[in-house]
């Protein structure tokens, strides 16, 4: 079947009258932005009489663990049924589902939302713009005319908005803090989420912290490798090391290019950030990855950290 680059109400119109079950899934180690779109999704279908469930490895459930565990119980690890169709949630290229990308390939039918950079095109149906805080503004704007809102549906786009965009500091258009205040109208506790999904630091994520700026080195642009088996590192999640501590490094001043490093068994996890430029969806791209122009990812085997440096070294031209 042809791929479809739709707008929201079009898409939005094909996935209200889909008969078959229904499972989304986002991108591998999924953020909070990933989930949340993919909760918030389900829920409302699922108000709508729908048979909906989200895809999540059982590995990755201690990263939302703030989620109301009602609502977790529409999260399953594994498809069973052989007629479904697939939705597809903030990502730009389908190998980015990792192990559920199968049951992407086997669907009936397939949907991508997603505000990355460089969508393939992967699906059936694609409502892609970039130019969007987060997946889960896409979400918010799609349904905003159904009026299907409830609690626990805002509490989950209102989450992944604050987290994709740090708190609403980058990556807002005009409609973002609308969107925001729009949330808060509907009386979602909103301190509770900024506490526990943004601001929360374990006492792992602080000694962390405090290990990584001391290591932090530089070519031409800063860069830290984390060994994952270290001790300071081997109790924090991937999200704690790329969304908190990586966070926290790259507002000092003198830092333009941050790349963190990864080491993990055979593989190298990298996430790339951009202060001042607007290439780290380019760099992370030379590794096998992408993302957003000023911050993305790459997970690359059988290389060394050096070749790694060497390859963004080059395209830098440093």
């Amino acid at each position: 079947m042809e791929n479809k680059n739709l707008n929201k109400k079009q898409i939005w119109n094909l996935i209200k009258n889909i008969s078959e079950p229904v499972y989304i899934a986002g991108h591998l180690k999924p953020d909070q932005d990933s989930f949340c779109s993919s909760m918030a999704l389900c829920l409302t279908l699922n108000k709508l009489g729908k048979n909906a469930k989200v895809l999540l490895k059982n590995s990755d459930l201690s990263e939302f663990l703030w989620v109301n565990q009602e609502i977790m119980k529409l999260v399953i690890e594994n498809i069973d049924e052989n007629k479904y169709c697939f939705i597809a949630l903030d990502l730009n290229e389908k190998k980015r589902l990792g192990d559920f990308e199968k049951y992407f390939d086997n669907a009936k039918m397939t949907f991508n939302i997603d505000h990355h950079q460089d969508n393939k095109y992967e699906a059936n149906y694609t409502f892609s713009n970039s130019k969007t805080s987060s997946t889960c503004q896409m979400i918010f704007e799609m349904l905003e005319e159904e009026s299907l809102f409830e609690n626990d549906i805002c509490e989950m786009i209102y989450a992944g908005m604050l987290n994709d965009t740090n708190c609403f500091s980058r990556r807002i258009d005009d409609k973002t803090l609308l969107v925001a205040q729009k949330l808060v109208n509907f009386g979602i506790d909103y301190s509770k989420i900024i506490s526990e999904t943004y601001k929360s630091r374990t006492m792992y994520e602080v000694k962390a912290l405090s290990s990584a700026v001391n290591n932090i080195k530089y070519c031409g642009f800063h860069y830290l490798i984390i060994d994952k088996n270290d001790e300071c590192y081997k109790n924090l999640t991937h999200n704690q090391i790329v969304k908190k501590l990586a966070e926290d490094l790259r507002v000092i001043d003198e830092i333009k290019t941050f790349i963190v490093l990864i080491k993990q068994d055979n593989k190298i996890i990298g996430k790339v950030m951009t202060n001042e430029s607007d290439n780290a969806n380019k760099i992370a791209e030379l590794l096998g990855g992408g993302g957003h122009k000023k911050e993305a990812g790459f997970t690359i085997l059988n290389v060394t950290v050096e070749e790694i440096i060497e390859i963004i070294k080059n395209y830098l031209l440093i």
